[in-house]
């Protein structure tokens, strides 16, 4: 996807409040799942891209910055 797509990720998280635990937990996925996407050694699937936009309460093209 995107190179900086993990540090974007890991920001809206920040913003959302919520811990790589909580966030992970509420999309079930592993919390290692979450770290991974935002570190950037592994990319999530469109859908859970599209799980951790509504959990954030942002768009897609926001996420991805289109």
């Amino acid at each position: 996807m995107l190179h900086n797509l993990g540090e974007t990720l890991a920001m809206y998280r920040h913003a959302a409040g919520l811990t790589q635990q909580e966030a992970a937990g509420r999309i079930h996925i592993s919390r290692q799942c979450l770290g991974n996407w935002e570190t950037g050694t592994r990319e999530p699937r469109f859908t859970d891209v599209v799980q951790l936009c509504q959990l954030y309460g942002i768009g897609l093209e926001q996420l991805l910055k289109v």
